[in-house]
């Protein structure tokens, strides 16, 4: 979804608009709404908290292995303080390897694949987006192709239509598993990495606990606290094409420990290897967390960011040759505003029970876009709720946990505007701007009830089920025209049940290897602004219209291994997805200084998802003289193809690459000093859904190294990137039929950079 400034969509079968927006006037009834459920939110939180202080007339010592694996999984942040005789980077050190450990034991009981990422292993190189952070993911394609926030993302070819420079597609995302992903999707400059200790991936349906709607799974972001990093941090990080990012945070613990705060605030800028395209953006995040009694906790979480961008252009194939940062749009700045507030609580109900309850307020606005005569504003504020419950007990003497989860993504505010200047658009000219059409999404939702469970029916042998009741209704009306047409779709109400089950098993080898396989049926609800102008219309066209747009159904077989034996540890995965009514799109016409962009969102024909996800790590080498020296592999095999559709028969669909691989060799002394070599290469792949033109294959080769002092209290590093200047591809425009042209449809990665960063913590 490359979008220079915000698309308007054109369908063909069914179509689509862009992202979702919120009317000025509307903000105050947001807010009402929001702090009415800060309020219920309250009654809970007091109701339970006098409840448990009238149960317990003493507290209950927990162990200390116990309070870590706790706090890990619910954040409640009741860790007891560490020995006295321990700096205070040691107990850094040592939460952050038990909390990391903790999620990589809860997600096991998962039969499928999953990944726990720390944070403090990004930031040994650059750590400036999700590309960083999802590195040597087997299954996962990660490419910021202009250097800032905006990533094409996609998990096991989820959101093979989407462009990149829009909404993110395709996967849910959330925050301490708390949603911000809305009915209208999640633009992509929200996926900062600030703030975080860790990122969750669940591939595919093995989201279920999350209640997750999409074939791709859920990103989980996991938040820094006051007990996970304590203490003042800095950091700073810059290099090549003017990059900058500077961030401070400060955390720690109160009352005993009973509760902790964590701050950062962040500031990001960077020239851009394209010419025009400079990003810079501003992050302020915080929590504040409360354990009440031994029973009952709450945190509250706020992300705040505004920034602008100047997405790249697409060139073509003989320009990346030639020249691959010049850029032939000079125009397209694009401003953004976002902000999150939620409140998560936890109370244990028993030793066999908890209840979980989550609220957040998403709200977010673009501006797109400034210097075009057809510019657009799209603004949005979610409200999303979600009750989880989960209790253990026996089951025929075996270990069973039953979770329940209640999750409802309510839009109570959104709109579209569509305007014409006379000169090119900018926020100081704005009595210039006359409004050709306004759209209006409030009153969509997407409301989840699951029910799962977890047994061990055989001695190490575990059976997972369970079942999800989905309820989707998209609401879109054209309120506003400044040229009325009654002979066109002004509104549509979707409205749709679907039922989504899972099986699963999961043998213990041994305490070390798993065997799981799955099976699993998904629903990708389409996003609100996919049901805008399907009948090739658009919002500068008295034709704009709104249409129906079916969602999207899977059903996915997972089978896999995962594990480590001597100096070997890795998983690898085979999946296969039989898809309906796929969400694909193609651009029709090319935005330009004047006129905005057209494109066509279809529900496909059947096609086929399957793969292979490998990873490996090996040791090869581990001695005190020496240090540590292993070899790390992650490789995906991918196959998304029409299963016979009547005019691509069993073509490929394009935008993402047969196969990925990534591969680094890193030696670690105990001093503190370590380096790597590492490499990655991608397949050659398809830009049109005929088969005619290709994104060429490519390798480029990279090298760090760094040094982290034994006290913790300091770090640094130099981060190499394409070693050679190789000029290749990243992402795709994707169109119908090239016809083998070479086209300007490829944004092209980086050339030969440099970054250096240098970290502090007191």
């Amino acid at each position: 979804m490359i979008m220079y400034y915000k698309r308007t969509i054109e369908v063909s079968a069914s179509r689509s608009g862009y992202p979702p927006g919120i009317i000025s006037s509307s903000q105050d009834n947001a807010c009402i709404l929001f702090v009415t459920s800060i309020f219920c939110a309250g009654v809970f939180l007091i109701c339970t908290a006098s409840h448990a202080d009238a149960q317990e007339n003493s507290r209950v010592n927990r162990s200390h292995v116990a309070a870590h694996t706790a706090a890990a999984s619910r954040h409640a942040q009741s860790d007891k303080p560490k020995a006295a005789t321990r700096t205070q980077a040691e107990s850094i050190s040592v939460v952050g390897a038990s909390r990391l450990h903790a999620a990589r034991a809860r997600l096991r009981s998962v039969p499928g694949n999953t990944a726990v990422i720390s944070a403090k292993d990004v930031e040994r190189g650059r750590a400036a987006n999700l590309e960083d952070t999802l590195a040597f993911q087997p299954g996962i394609y990660a490419q910021a192709t202009s250097g800032s926030t905006g990533n094409k993302i996609s998990i096991r070819g989820s959101g093979a239509g989407v462009f990149y420079g829009g909404y993110a597609l395709g996967m849910k995302y959330l925050i301490d598993g708390m949603a911000i992903s809305g009915v209208g999707g999640l633009q992509e400059d929200r996926l900062s990495t600030i703030g975080y200790q860790m990122t969750e991936v669940l591939y595919g349906a093995n989201a279920f606990d999350y209640a997750s709607t999409s074939l791709g799974g859920a990103i989980n972001f996991i938040s820094a606290s006051g007990v996970s990093n304590p203490g003042f941090t800095a950091r700073w990080e810059g290099g090549s094409y003017g990059t900058a990012n500077e961030q401070l945070s400060q955390g720690g613990t109160f009352d005993h420990h009973k509760g902790d705060y964590y701050i950062t605030v962040a500031r990001a800028d960077r020239q851009g290897f394209q010419n025009y395209t400079r990003t810079d953006r501003t992050d302020v995040d915080f929590n504040l967390g409360y354990r009440f009694t031994d029973k009952f906790s709450a945190r509250i979480i706020g992300r705040w960011d505004e920034g602008s961008s100047y997405y790249g252009g697409v060139l073509t194939l003989a320009q990346i040759r030639q020249n691959p940062s010049q850029n032939p749009n000079d125009w397209g700045k694009r401003p953004t505003d976002s902000g999150m507030l939620g409140i998560k609580s936890l109370y244990q109900i028993d030793d066999k029970s908890e209840l979980e309850y989550g609220i957040t307020l998403n709200r977010y606005e673009l501006a797109n876009n400034e210097g075009t005569t057809q510019p657009q504003l799209w603004r949005s504020t979610d409200v999303n709720n979600s009750i989880r419950y989960t209790r253990n007990d026996k089951l025929f003497g075996k270990p069973s946990k039953t979770t329940m989860i209640l999750s409802n993504v309510q839009m109570v505010s959104g709109d579209s505007r569509y305007f014409n200047t006379s000169v090119p658009a900018y926020q100081s000219n704005r009595a210039d701007w006359t409004m050709n059409e306004h759209t209006k999404f409030q009153g969509s939702h997407d409301s989840v009830l699951s029910v799962g469970n977890n047994t061990e029916i055989l001695n190490h042998l575990w059976l997972t089920t369970g079942l999800s009741a989905i309820w989707i209704q998209r609401k879109v009306a054209i309120s506003d025209r400044a040229i009325p047409n009654s002979s066109v779709q002004s509104s549509e109400n979707y409205n749709a049940i679907f039922l989504a089950p899972r099986i699963g098993m999961r043998y213990e080898i041994n305490k070390n290897i798993d065997l799981y396989t799955n099976l699993s049926r998904s629903i990708d609800p389409p996003v609100t602004w996919e049901y805008q102008n399907p009948n090739g219309g658009s919002g500068y066209k008295s034709t704009a219209a709104v249409g129906r747009v079916e969602a999207q159904r899977a059903y996915t077989v997972e089978v896999g291994l995962r594990g480590h034996v001597g100096p070997f540890q890795g998983s690898f995965t085979a999946y296969r997805s039989w898809v309906h009514d796929e969400l694909l799109s193609v651009v029709v016409q090319r935005a330009t200084t004047t006129t905005a962009e057209v494109d066509s969102v279809n529900n496909a024909s059947p096609t086929i998802h399957q793969g292979l996800e490998l990873g490996l790590d090996t040791t090869l080498l581990h001695s005190n003289n020496f240090g540590k020296v292993t070899f790390r592999q992650a490789a995906s095999v991918n196959d998304f193809h029409y299963v016979s559709d009547p005019t691509f028969g069993r073509n490929q669909l394009p935008g993402l690459p047969r196969w990925v691989y990534q591969a680094a060799l890193q030696w670690e002394h105990r001093t503190g000093f370590y380096a790597n070599v590492n490499y990655r290469a991608t397949s050659s792949y398809y830009a049109d859904y005929a088969n005619t033109l290709k994104a060429p294959s490519y390798g480029i080769w990279g090298l760090k190294v760094g040094y982290e002092a034994p006290s913790k209290r300091w770090s640094a590093f130099v981060d190499v990137r394409n070693l050679a200047n190789k000029h290749y591809v990243t992402a795709t425009y994707t169109e119908y039929n090239l016809k083998g042209i070479d086209t300007a449809a490829f944004y092209p990665g980086d050339g030969f950079s440099m970054f250096g960063g240098l970290m502090l913590h007191l």
